[in-house]
């Protein structure tokens, strides 16, 4: 006996496992059972309901019944297992409660989200309610919510049927109860496999569905809520200023962001994204909404905010933001740009999402990794962007840039050996628009590659008029180095002209360098190998990398204007920093140009340095491509020696 005794044992547990585990799954059976046939009961009630009552009066305009159909409703009532029902109409607003009748004149009648909802899609809306008593006995109660349809079909409103189904569940429970006190080992055999099967087939439909929810909700990288879930919710939010108060908006996007794509990799990058969304999710409240608009660009909704809470989160987010991340042996420190909005009881979403947008853009325009508040002067400062981008399209479009040349001197007898081209644009009527201005609009838009290399070609022409022995020096944007071909189209165009590459100098600032270093590094040496001159330019003014100096061999260094304006307040002091920049050059082989001359005393200053170039207003002020060859011709005539 003892041998069979565990097996017995065994065979038993396994038994009485399978038979409460058929017990469960088929409970829960079931319940799905009860709830289909529920919602059968209630389309077809609706159906009688419809045909008997919604259709023959105006129940729906007035909630108005005549005695037929007060009629038919009690028999519903008695005879279908219907205790109650509420009729609404499209807009689902209640029009008849079985309970309370018609609304009173003047009433106000609320909207039900879920009538409305399901008045829209078709979709049935089923809720079911069990009760167990001390006893045991079950009391099971269905509350259906089904579209009401005319005769040609269309939604004419909704029906909200609550049904007993108690009798139905007992016996569907009562059965179960019986075989599994009657066939346990049948009902394991027969029915365990079956019914696993099923609930495993109802699970994983479930888990489907719920994946498509999610799908739907929030965008499949970062976990934040998607672009249309985050428009969806913000916009209840707004229309609910009572419950949400003043609402506060963030407007977030990642610096320099393709950089880190182009530098790292986009696997790092979608890594990157998702510690941003973490970061932002773990910052604010429950009650808050994150989400991802596209891109690196993120949007947090705060209902019921202060400026001192947008302010403290807000800090808290940079702060954050600016630790180093690391992913796969690689890291990075970034930043973030936020916008900030609290918007006014009367402001819509789409004006506060626009305000906190302007102050993101001011935030990134004026040097990213902060935190900017909107103001009102944004919204003109949008409108003189707008503007001066439409002229500068304007511009491209009829050929209406200028180009000024202005004069780089030889210290030792002042002659020009060279001009450095200068982008020029005026408005309409006539008024110049600022480079600085107007560069940033270019590089942003995508104009710079047109524009560049247009005012390249058209510079180079202007050079060909001059002694072979003057260059010409042309900035080079950033923006330029994105496509990768700019060695190329260079190339192409010194040829096309039969220009010397000698006689060219391209400027490029340590912004640049910083940008896409790999990239930019295999362009410059591409440059310098045809022959053409590489100047950093403004230098002194960004990080200053002695180890961008040692790297790219640069053939001239160009010392900003900042240093002389500095120099007239402070002048020993910035003659210290203006010679050891200078020293420095030298001493790394390259000629050294001071930008900003403007007088007398400061040449004095420089001469003692043995700078190779000066450029400023004492010099020449920049001038259109005539007079620069009139002043040329000048000079030479006055000095004829020169060659």
């Amino acid at each position: 006996m003892r041998k069979f005794a565990s097996p017995l044992a065994i065979l038993l547990v396994l038994t009485c496992a399978i038979v409460l585990g058929v017990h469960l799954l088929i409970d829960r059976a079931i319940d799905g059972a009860i709830k289909s046939h529920a919602e059968m009961d209630a389309m077809k009630w609706a159906k009688e309901l419809n045909s008997n009552l919604l259709e023959s009066g105006d129940a729906l305009a007035n909630g108005a019944l005549t005695e037929d159909q007060k009629a038919v409703i009690d028999a519903a009532i008695k005879f279908g297992n219907v205790y109650a029902f509420i009729v609404y109409d499209t807009s689902g607003q209640m029009v008849y409660s079985s309970d309370y009748g018609a609304p009173g004149p003047g009433s106000v009648r609320t909207v039900n989200q879920t009538a409305q909802q399901v008045v829209a899609s078709g979709t049935s809306n089923v809720e079911v309610v069990q009760r167990v008593s001390p006893s045991g006995s079950q009391s099971v109660f269905v509350d259906a919510l089904v579209s009401a349809k005319g005769q040609d079909g269309r939604a004419i409103g909704a029906v909200q049927v609550y049904l007993d189904k108690s009798d139905i569940a007992t016996f569907y429970h009562g059965l179960l109860d019986w075989i599994g006190l009657l066939l346990p080992v049948v009902c394991a055999v027969i029915y365990a496999i079956p019914s696993v099967a099923f609930v495993m087939k109802r699970e994983q439909a479930f888990t489907r569905n719920e994946r498509v929810r999610q799908l739907s909700r929030y965008d499949a990288l970062t976990g934040a809520l998607n672009r249309h879930t985050m428009s969806t919710e913000a916009k209840k939010r707004f229309a609910d200023r009572d419950a949400y108060g003043e609402i506060g908006v963030f407007f977030l996007d990642v610096d320099k962001f393709k950089s880190v794509n182009d530098t790292h990799g986009h696997e790092f990058g979608d890594a990157y994204l998702k510690h941003i969304a973490s970061l932002l999710i773990s910052n604010v409240r429950e009650t808050d909404l994150v989400g991802r608009m596209g891109g690196d660009e993120f949007v947090v909704c705060f209902p019921n905010a202060s400026f001192e809470f947008l302010d403290e989160v807000g800090h808290r987010i940079l702060n954050e933001a600016n630790q180093p991340f690391e992913y796969k042996g690689k890291t990075i420190q970034g930043s973030l740009s936020i916008g900030v909005h609290l918007a006014e009881l009367e402001e819509s979403g789409p004006e506060a999402l626009h305000a906190a947008d302007l102050a993101l853009y001011h935030a990134k325009t004026n040097g990213r990794n902060r935190m900017q508040v909107y103001f009102s002067a944004l919204d003109a400062a949008l409108l003189r962007r707008c503007a001066v981008e439409a002229r500068m399209r304007e511009a491209l479009e009829r050929d209406e840039f200028e180009i000024h040349f202005q004069p780089l001197s030889k210290p030792s007898d002042g002659s020009i050996i060279g001009f450095e081209a200068l982008l020029r644009l005026n408005s309409a009527d006539g008024t110049p628009i600022c480079p600085t201005e107007f560069i940033p609009i270019a590089e942003e838009t995508g104009m710079i590659q047109v524009l560049g290399m247009r005012t390249l070609r058209q510079a180079i022409e202007t050079a060909k008029t001059w002694p072979d022995d003057i260059f010409l020096s042309v900035n080079l944007s950033p923006a330029q180095f994105q496509k990768g071909d700019l060695v190329t189209e260079i190339e192409a165009l010194l040829t096309e002209l039969v220009f010397p590459a000698r006689r060219l100098e391209l400027e490029v600032t340590e912004n640049l360098l910083m940008a896409d270093e790999e990239r930019v590094s295999a362009q410059l040496v591409g440059l310098k190998r045809m022959g053409i001159s590489i100047a950093m330019d403004d230098f002194g003014t960004g990080y200053s990398s002695l180890g961008y100096l040692w790297k790219y061999d640069f053939d001239k260094l160009k010392i900003d204007r900042v240093f002389l304006e500095g120099f007239e307040f402070d002048n020993a002091r910035y003659r210290e920093i203006i010679e050891t920049i200078v020293t420095l050059g030298h001493k790394m082989g390259m000629q050294v140009t001071v930008e900003g001359v403007e007088n007398e005393s400061q040449t004095e200053m420089l001469n003692e340095f043995a700078c190779d170039q000066y450029q400023g207003f004492l010099i020449g002020k920049p001038m259109p491509a005539a007079q620069a060859l009139e002043t040329i011709s000048t000079e030479r005539a006055a000095k004829p020696s020169v060659a």
